[in-house]
This record gives C-alpha cells, sequence and structure tokens, in this order.
C-alpha cells in the first residue's frame, strides 16, 4: 500500500459549490462553464436553499434570449439593492448583450452601496463571443459530466436528497426501481462514447431529466396499489428522457434499454436478477438489498472501474468501434495541423505529391455513360405499353453520375493547371489541394455537392466509384442484373419503388397496398445468383454492423470477434399485399447508406442517410438486437 497513490487520485471528487460561494464576493460574478450533460442548476438551487434564498423570491432567475436582456438588467438592479441572488442563465445565446452585461460590470466594480449579500451567477457554454472582461474579473467553474458506469451512477447517489429517497409508500420496490432508473441514465450517457452505435445522434440529457424521472417514479408507486409498468416505461423513455429524441430509432432504442431495468423481475427475484447476466462471472450488476441511502452508495463503489460493453447492451467489438472513434478524432486533428511546405530529406513536395494524385484520378477517369449504348431490353416496354420502371430509374441515376464525373473532371483539370501557374488557385482549388494531400474526399464531390454520402478516404472513394460507374454501365449495356447492388444507387428509395412500381403495373394492382417481404437467400455474393428471381429483386451489397447473418441457422446471430462489419447474403425482395408480413421472430433492421447513421431530411422527405428497415428473423429478443446497434450500412469506410 505504500506505492499506492489512493482512490482520490483515481475517482472524481463530488461537486462542490459551498466552497465557491465561501470565497465569492458581491461585487465578483461567478460563471459556470456549461459541459455537455452537466447542469449546475440543481446544485445552486441547493445551495440557494441551505443559504435562506428561495427562487422566485430572493433566487432571481432568467434565461438569457431575444428581448431577456432589459429584465437582466433590472434584476441585477434591484439585486444590488435587496441583496438578492441573480442567475442569468444561458449567456451564450444572448451574444448581442453580453457587451451590455460587461459594461454592467465594469459599472458594478466601481459602485457604492452595494449590498454584501448580492452575487451574481452567469452560465454559458464555450464561446469565444463571451467577453474577456467578465471572466477576468469573475470565479470561473465547470462541472465535467463523470465517466464511466461507477462515476454516473455515483453521482446520481450523492445528489440524490436522503428526503426524496425515503418517504414512498412501496420502499422497496421504489429503491429497487430507483436504482435501475439511475443506472439506465448512467448507460444512456456512456453509450455515447460508442459513436453511431451507441446512438445515432449523441443526446445531451441533463440532471433535470434524472429528477423528472425520480419524481414520477415515486408519484406513481405512492398512488397506485402496484407498480404500473407499462406508464412507467412510456412516461420515462418516451416523454421525459424521449423528449429529447429526434431519431425514429433512437427512440425505440431507449424503450428497449430502460425495459432491462424497469421490470417485473427486478421485483421478483431480487436475490438472482442480472442487469448483464453475460458479466456475472466478473460483477454482478444489480440494484443492492432495500437499506439506507449509504448502503448503496458503498455497493456502487464496488463497481468495476472498466466498463465492459456488454453492460449497455452492445458485443465486444463496440471497444474497438470506441478506440477507431477516438484515434480517427485525433488523427483528424493532427491533419487539420500540418503545415502545407514540404519538410527536408530529399522527399517529395506537396506540389509534387499533388500533382501525381491528380495525374492518377485524371487516367483513370472514365467516359461518361451514354444512354444511345443501352441494350435492346433496358429501357423496354411492359405488357401493358409503359416503361419498364427500371428502367426510368436508370435514366435518372445516370445523370446523376454524369454530373458527378463531370465535375471531377473538371474539378482535377483545373488543379493540375493550377499547379502549372497556368490559373489562380481559388478558394476551391486550395481546400482540394490539402484534400488531395491528405487523402481527403473534396467537398463538392460528397453527399453536399455532386456525389454520394460516403466516409471512405480517396483511394478507396475512387476505386468505388468507378465500381459503381461500371455496375451502371453494365446495367446499361446488358439490360436488368440478376442482383443489384443497392449500394451502387444514388437514391435506394427510388429503386424500392421503382422495383413496387414494376410489380405493380405487372399484375395491375395498386402500389400502395403493396409491400416488400425480404428474405434471404442462400446466395452470398453476387456471382452466385445464377438468374434474377421470376418476381421482384434481387438486392445485394449490404454489411451487418453488431451482428450477422448466420445462413446454416437462418437468422442473426453474434459478431465474430473482430469482424465489425459482416457480409450480408443477398436478399430477395418480394412485393405482398401491405400487412401480411408477419413481425414474428424479426428484428426491424434499418438500413443506413453510411454507418454514421445520422441523417437530415432532404426535400424529398427522405432522409438522407437512412433508407428503409428490413424485417430480418432471429431467434432472440428483437429488443436485444436493438440495444446492440444492429443495423445494415451500403458500405464499409475503408
Amino acid at each position: 500500500m505504500g506505492n499506492a497513490i489512493g482512490a482520490s487520485f483515481k475517482e472524481p471528487p463530488p461537486f462542490d459549490l459551498m466552497s465557491t460561494y465561501q470565497d465569492s464576493a458581491s461585487k465578483v460574478p461567478i460563471v459556470f462553464v456549461l459541459t455537455s450533460g452537466a447542469d449546475p442548476t440543481q446544485y445552486l438551487l441547493q445551495l440557494a436553499k441551505s443559504q435562506g434564498y428561495t427562487q422566485g423570491d430572493n433566487l432571481k432567475m432568467v434565461s438569457l434570449g431575444q428581448g431577456q436582456g432589459p429584465i437582466a438588467e433590472r434584476l441585477m438592479s434591484d439585486g444590488t439593492a435587496k441583496g438578492h441572488w441573480v442567475c442569468l442563465q444561458n449567456c451564450h445565446l444572448s451574444v448581442s448583450w453580453l457587451p451590455t452585461l460587461a459594461r454592467l460590470l465594469e459599472q458594478l466594480q466601481g459602485a457604492e452601496g452595494i449590498n454584501e449579500d448580492f452575487r451574481l451567477w452567469l452560465t454559458t457554454m464555450p464561446t469565444s463571443a463571451f467577453p474577456s472582461t467578465i471572466l477576468q474579473s469573475s470565479l470561473k467553474l465547470t462541472q465535467e459530466p463523470p465517466k464511466g458506469l461507477k462515476a454516473n451512477v455515483g453521482r446520481s447517489y450523492i445528489d440524490l436528497d436522503v428526503e426524496a429517497f425515503e418517504g414512498c409508500k412501496q420502499p422497496t420496490a421504489y429503491k429497487n426501481l430507483l436504482f435501475g432508473l439511475c443506472f439506465f441514465n448512467a448507460v444512456i450517457q456512456e453509450r455515447r462514447k460508442y459513436g453511431a452505435i451507441g446512438w445515432n445522434i449523441a443526446y445531451q440529457w441533463m440532471t433535470s431529466d434524472l429528477n423528472f424521472a425520480q419524481a414520477n417514479l415515486k408519484l406513481f408507486l405512492n398512488e397506485q396499489p402496484t407498480v404500473p409498468w407499462e406508464a412507467l416505461n412510456v412516461i420515462i423513455s418516451d416523454v421525459i428522457y424521449g423528449g429529447r429524441v429526434t431519431d425514429k430509432q433512437d427512440v425505440r432504442l431507449t424503450r428497449a434499454i430502460l425495459m432491462t431495468y424497469m421490470s417485473p423481475e427486478a421485483l421478483d427475484r431480487p436475490d438472482t436478477f442480472s442487469y448483464c447476466p453475460q458479466l456475472d462471472d466478473r460483477f454482478r450488476y444489480c440494484a443492492p438489498p432495500e437499506g439506507e441511502i449509504d448502503s448503496y452508495r458503498s455497493f456502487i463503489g464496488t463497481f468495476p472501474l472498466t466498463d465492459r460493453p456488454e453492460i449497455f447492451g452492445l458485443h465486444q467489438n463496440a471497444d474497438i468501434t470506441f478506440q477507431t472513434k477516438e484515434s480517427l478524432e485525433m488523427l483528424e486533428t493532427i491533419i487539420s495541423l500540418q503545415p502545407r511546405t514540404g519538410g527536408g530529406g530529399g522527399g517529395k513536395t506537396s506540389d509534387e505529391i499533388v500533382g501525381e494524385a491528380a495525374d492518377d484520378l485524371s487516367e483513370r477517369l472514365p467516359a461518361p455513360l451514354n444512354i444511345k449504348e443501352a441494350g435492346p431490353t433496358t429501357f423496354g416496354k411492359l405488357e401493358d405499353g409503359s416503361v419498364n420502371p427500371l428502367g426510368i430509374f436508370l435514366s435518372q441515376e445516370l445523370q446523376k453520375f454524369n454530373a458527378l464525373l463531370v465535375l471531377i473532371k473538371k474539378m482535377i483539370g483545373e488543379l493540375q493547371r493550377g499547379l502549372k501557374g497556368l490559373v489562380v488557385m481559388s478558394a476551391q482549388l486550395d481546400a482540394m489541394y490539402s484534400n488531395l494531400l491528405f487523402q481527403q474526399v473534396p467537398a463538392p464531390w460528397g453527399e453536399g455537392g455532386k456525389g454520394y454520402p460516403s466516409l471512405k478516404p480517396l483511394t478507396s472513394w475512387y476505386k468505388d466509384f468507378l465500381l459503381r460507374f461500371e455496375f451502371m454501365h453494365n446495367w446499361l449495356t446488358t439490360g436488368t442484373p440478376n442482383s443489384f447492388w443497392v449500394s451502387a444507387v444514388f437514391f435506394p428509395q427510388g429503386f424500392f419503388t421503382s422495383a413496387l412500381q414494376a410489380y405493380a403495373r405487372k399484375y395491375k394492382e395498386p402500389i400502395d397496398l403493396l409491400e416488400f417481404a425480404p428474405t434471404v437467400t442462400a446466395f452470398p455474393d453476387l456471382e452466385d445468383v445464377p438468374e434474377p428471381p421470376a418476381d421482384g429483386v434481387y438486392i445485394h451489397g449490404m454489411f451487418v454492423e453488431g451482428a450477422r447473418y448466420d445462413p446454416s441457422e437462418g437468422c442473426m446471430t453474434e459478431s465474430h470477434p473482430g469482424e465489425l462489419f459482416a457480409p450480408m447474403n443477398v436478399m430477395h425482395l418480394m412485393p405482398v399485399a401491405l400487412g401480411s408480413v408477419s413481425r414474428d421472430g424479426k428484428y426491424e433492421c434499418p438500413f443506413y447508406k453510411t454507418n454514421v447513421r445520422a441523417g437530415t431530411l432532404s426535400t424529398t422527405g427522405h432522409s438522407t442517410n437512412h433508407v428503409c428497415n428490413f424485417l430480418l428473423p432471429c431467434k432472440e429478443d428483437p429488443n436485444f438486437w436493438v440495444r446492440r446497434g444492429t443495423a445494415l450500412a451500403a458500405m464499409t469506410n475503408d
């Protein structure tokens, strides 16, 4: 033990606002620098209560924004005279008024007759617009959100008021479920570090969300003779925490996670119930026996310092995803700091590297897709005399590919001339120069320009682009392929609609009463497909993240260790009557263009990233795969 530095160096201390208050003065503002997931308002209200200040009486709080400046000035004027506490929240949302605040505080420094009890509290997110004069003359503090389950759950019980912990009419159920609620709060916070497999969007839940959930849990148990499981799950997951959730797939994930802790088994089998049975041989995560609040804090202190991905509902491969994500962020920062000039040692200069890259890209550019080269069946007519809907979709895709090709050729040509000094390097060309130097795809070639969403580095992206071009050329010249590379098209949703429309016209059925029934075939790849199906379409080229498809079992199963993306077998999409597809024993798996997953709604009403959901067979409860973050992706990042 003589060589141990102690737990205080490994675990963060509790947030102590009292010591800051004791160092403060009436003319010295106290600035909270806000961080994601940490809300100091609760601590301020607790401190104010202990010092005899009540919100709305002698504690005045206002959230800054449009039109709130004059109100804040009035509160400050009254506070300096009467000794009130004034809290101006979210100063970063009122940048235009901050110079006025700086002037008021400067006047406060030299003013006489200021009540010694007056305190000014300011909260702000980090922003360069915040006046430096205020920072120089203030007390500054921040609260980092706790990292790790042990710290996160421990913080919840340190902040928990003893009165709130006791006094429920169903104490056993309340304390057990309260522990599960705090554990749920920690799990959804910690899943964010795993990127898109944790959450499509990294939501910023606050301490207030947990406080409201605790209050509702106690209210429901006090007013109901039995535990209202469904109501609790809906109120907490969909209303309190779900109020911040904007992605449809994340909504169901919130529900699936909460159901792990807010379930009848937690009360019926308290001695054997576990939040993560897979880790019981390492540590059994569960609610401790009913007792005083200190017994819960002591139990939390026995948590392992290192959290396994399984406790968050993820596969062990998620650790690789997390470490890769951290490494890429660090490399992006390093790249952004790199100088443009070449170093010594006789190596190639930056101009030579970029010039060679531009020449290589230019040499491999394909010829534009010419609709005159179409095969006899590509744009053939159906029996009713109408044009094949898949042919119409192909013609639209050809225009997009040709537009991207023209842009690439034009920009490469301008860059080559710019390197020779024949044209002035514009801002766009200068950005392209940096992109080629660091193996990045120029922005105009990507989703924001004429291109499609992709996360590949330049070399892989260009190879993928040429393969897509080749697929479209083969489709154009030889007719409908045996299986469609669904990842190759710009607008997969349009492809699915065209495939449905072809079936609807063939059998004279209304398209709005049809949907696809997906079936995973035994064909592992395109080369194994002998011929197209009689009805519907075959699609290929997808990858599974967070799981894999086992052809021998005919269902979803766990990923192989170290395999982040498992190739998906060829899938048969068969049109059937709307509502006739059974969902029993099937996981509704989302399909994304990239594994970032988060997207925005385009002008067509479709997400720029989410394509659709496929029902895939599984043996486990579908919620198991929801918590795994299992999804299909059109491509990998390498």
